[in-house]
């Protein structure tokens, strides 16, 4: 994969393996896409998360976090009217870090650094808690939204579930960015369980949380 990556600015955080739609309704994000078609191959992009933002004229000017994650387009929905994207299916692959950002052109180019993942200290036995506390939370999600958050077989590498589980959960965007940058498997699965155990905490408390529906790729993250 091309360490030189087109960005689309997105209002979430993407995760490996994640596959989900995104409007474009911004002239940068639909430049990145009529650009990809036009050149032919793997429709493949950098998803970075906004901090926040402004709108100055035709430009979107924005302040990203320095960690996201490349992702293949895989559908594009067009306008009837002027043939524009207005939604793409993002699959999430590889994480990266921007190591530096080009805005000359019509849209931010941005060469990045790959991250590798690492599965830290006791995977194994942390996904075993994650996954009892995920189940609790699933069950509790459930209970308060219908249809609740329902989500077959959890999968074994430790890697991929604590990618699925950062995904499904109703966060605000700096904790899934936290789970995205996360320095290795276990880390990510420790700030799992807290959240979640916060998360319990606050559905026990003030039961009001949307249902949830997230489609999922078996590929592998990195």
């Amino acid at each position: 994969m091309d360490s030189r990556l087109p960005l689309l600015t997105v209002d979430t955080v993407i995760f490996p393996g994640l596959v989900l739609p995104i409007p474009v309704t911004d002239v940068q994000g639909r430049a990145v896409v009529r650009d990809l078609v036009e050149n032919g191959g793997e429709l493949v992009c950098g998803a970075l998360a906004v901090r926040d933002g402004y709108e100055l004229g035709e430009r979107v000017f924005r302040s990203l976090y320095g960690t996201g994650c490349a992702a293949t387009i895989s559908e594009i929905t067009l306008d009837a009217d002027d043939d524009g994207p207005v939604e793409i299916t993002l699959t999430g692959n590889r994480r990266f870090k921007v190591a530096e950002l080009d805005g000359s052109g019509d849209y931010l180019v941005a060469d990045v650094e790959w991250m590798v993942e690492s599965l830290g200290d006791d995977p194994l036995g942390t996904a075993t808690i994650a996954i009892d506390r995920f189940r609790r939370y699933a069950a509790a999600v459930t209970e308060i939204s219908r249809p609740g958050l329902h989500i077959a077989d959890l999968p074994d590498d430790p890697s991929t579930l604590s990618y699925l589980m950062s995904a499904a959960m109703t966060l605000i965007t700096p904790d899934r960015q936290k789970l995205l940058e996360a320095e290795d498997t276990t880390s990510r699965l420790v700030q799992l369980v807290g959240l979640i155990d916060t998360e319990l905490t606050a559905i026990a408390a003030l039961p009001s949380l949307p249902a949830i529906d997230i489609s999922w790729s078996t590929m592998a993250p990195n």
